[in-house]
C-alpha cells in the first residue's frame, strides 16, 4: 500500500521548504517560586527527618548520622539543581546552604571514622602524639558540629521565610546512635598460604614514599595562621591538588588491599603491615580538607563571590574553617605521611639489591658541600641506604656532615675514587652524577632534574 505525502503546515511548512530542521519545542515548564514550594515541600521531608534530629537532641553527632546526612544533602541538593535553584534568586541561598552542610557532613564522617577506628588502626606513634590527634581530634569535630547545626538552623530559618512549614515534633534519634562494636568474629581466614610478591611490595612502598614526598613539600606540616593561611589559597593550597592527594593515596590502599593485606606479618614484614594504617589515616584527614577547602572556595573566598555568600560568611567563620584545614586535617595528615615515609624507606631498603660501585672524587676540591649536597639528594630521591666507603669506613651518604668528613678523609689520603654501596638505581643516579664532575659547573644533566627542583624549593 502507498504511503500517503505528509503535508508540512504553517510554521513548520516554510522551515521544511528551506531545508531546515523542524522547531524544537522546549522539554522544560517555567513555575514561579510559589509553585515551587508545593514540590520542595514533599522532598524535603526525608532530609529535615534527619536535620530535625540534631535540633532536638544535639549529642548524636555520630558517623551514621554523617553518613546518612551528607547523602541526604546530596539528593536534596541534586533535586535543587534539577529545578534550576541555582540560577533563581529566591532560592539559590537555600540552595547555598544545603550544599555548605552537605561539604561539612563529609568531612564531619571523614574524621569520626578516624576518630572511631584509630584503636583499631593502632599506628606505632608515641603516645603523646596518640592523645594530641585524639584530643585535637574531638575538638575538630565538636567545631564541625557547631557548623552543621548552625546551617541546619539557618536552612529551616531560610525556609520559613520563604513559606514553607516544617513539622518536626515526635522525631527521635534512635535509629542514629553509634553503634560500637565490642565483639569481632575469630580472624580465621587462612593467610599464611598468601605470598605477596617482593615487586609488589617494592612497588607499593616506592608510589607511598613519591606521595609522602609531594605532601612534605607542599609544606602541609606546617600550622600556619588563618590570615596567612588564606593566602596561600588557591595558588599552593586547593582542592584539585588535595584530591590529587587523596585519590592517589585511594588507588594506592586498593592496590594494597588486592595484593598484600590477606598476607600476615610473619610473610611480608611487620612494617608492611603498618604500612596500611598509614595509608589509610592520612586518606581520610585529606578528604577531610579537600572539602573544607571545597567550601572555602565557593563560600568564603572573596576570589569567587557570588549571591548569597554573605550570608554563609556570617554563619560560618572562615578562620574556624581555614584552622581545621591546615592546623589539623593537613597539619596530622603530614605527621603519618612522614611516619609513612619512614617505613616505606625502610621496607625499601630491606628489599633493595645492593651493590657498589667506584666513582671518582670531585675536582678539583672533592666532596666539598655543594657536591656532598647533590649526593644527598640522589640518595634521597631513591629512598634506599646508600654509603660512601672510603678505606673501608662507610659513612650514610644520607648526610651532607658525613659525606664532608669522608671528603676530608679522602683528601688526606689523596684518594681520586672513593665507592658507594646502595639500591642499583642509586648508583647508577650517582655515575650520572659523578660524569658531569658532580655538577660543579653547575650544569646538571637532564636525568637528574630532581637535583634542580630540589635545590630550587631548598633556596
Amino acid at each position: 500500500m502507498a504511503l500517503e505525502p505528509q503535508v508540512a503546515t504553517g510554521s513548520e511548512e516554510n522551515t521544511l521548504g528551506r531545508g531546515l530542521p523542524p522547531p524544537q519545542h522546549s522539554l522544560q515548564t517555567i513555575i514561579s517560586e510559589e509553585q515551587f514550594i508545593k514540590p520542595l515541600e514533599e522532598r524535603v521531608v526525608p532530609f529535615f527527618r534527619l536535620a530535625g534530629i540534631v535540633l532536638l537532641n544535639r549529642r548524636d553527632f555520630n558517623n551514621q548520622f554523617y553518613f546518612n546526612l551528607m547523602n541526604e544533602a546530596e539528593k536534596l541538593e541534586v533535586f535543587l539543581d534539577d529545578h534550576g535553584a541555582k540560577e533563581n534568586i529566591t532560592w539559590y541561598y537555600f540552595r547555598e546552604i544545603i550544599a555548605s552542610i552537605r561539604n561539612f557532613a563529609i568531612s564531619a564522617f571523614q574524621l569520626s571514622h578516624v576518630l572511631y577506628r584509630y584503636h583499631e588502626y593502632n599506628p606505632v606513634e608515641p603516645a603523646q602524639y596518640g592523645a594530641e590527634f585524639l584530643n585535637q581530634g574531638q575538638t575538630a569535630m565538636d567545631n564541625l558540629n557547631g557548623v552543621v547545626m548552625a546551617l541546619i538552623n539557618e536552612a529551616v530559618g531560610e525556609l520559613g521565610r520563604r513559606g514553607c512549614a516544617l513539622d518536626l515534633a515526635g522525631q527521635t534519634a534512635t535509629e542514629f546512635k553509634e553503634i560500637i562494636a565490642t565483639v569481632k568474629l575469630p580472624r580465621n581466614v587462612e593467610m599464611r598460604n598468601y605470598k605477596s610478591s617482593e615487586r609488589m611490595i617494592m612497588h607499593i612502598a616506592e608510589s607511598y614514599r613519591r606521595i609522602s614526598v609531594k605532601v612534605h613539600r607542599d609544606h602541609y606540616g606546617k600550622r600556619t595562621p588563618p590570615d596567612e593561611f588564606e593566602q596561600m589559597i588557591p595558588a599552593r593550597v586547593n582542592e584539585t591538588k588535595v584530591k590529587i592527594l587523596e585519590s592517589s593515596l585511594h588507588n594506592l590502599q586498593s592496590e594494597y588491599d588486592t595484593h598484600i593485606r590477606t598476607a600476615d606479618s610473619a610473610t611480608v614484614g611487620e612494617d608492611v603491615i603498618s604500612l596500611r594504617t598509614l595509608i589509610s589515616m592520612p586518606m581520610h584527614l585529606l578528604e577531610m580538607a579537600r572539602w573544607l577547602i571545597h567550601f572555602y572556595e565557593r563560600h568564603e573566598s572573596e576570589a569567587y563571590a557570588h549571591v548569597g555568600q554573605g550570608e554563609i560568611s556570617r554563619i560560618v567563620d572562615k578562620k574556624l574553617v581555614l584552622g581545621l584545614i591546615s592546623n589539623f586535617s593537613l597539619f596530622f595528615a603530614h605527621r603519618y605521611m612522614m611516619m609513612g615515609k619512614r617505613a616505606a624507606e625502610q621496607i625499601m631498603s630491606r628489599l633493595a639489591r645492593i651493590s657498589r660501585v667506584t666513582l671518582p672524587v670531585p675536582k678539583p676540591v672533592g666532596f666539598h658541600a655543594r657536591p656532598a649536597y647533590y649526593v644527598t639528594i640522589v640518595v634521597e630521591e631513591h629512598g634506599t641506604d646508600a654509603f660512601l666507603i672510603v678505606d673501608g669506613r662507610k659513612f650514610d651518604a644520607r648526610s651532607v656532615l658525613d659525606i664532608l668528613e669522608a671528603g676530608g678523609m679522602a683528601a688526606d689520603k689523596e684518594l681520586e675514587t672513593v665507592e658507594f654501596e646502595g639500591d642499583e638505581r642509586t648508583l647508577a643516579d650517582l655515575k650520572i652524577l659523578a660524569g658531569s664532575n658532580y655538577c660543579e659547573n653547575e650544569q646538571i644533566p637532564k636525568e637528574l632534574n630532581y637535583i634542580r627542583i630540589a635545590r630550587n624549593i631548598m633556596a
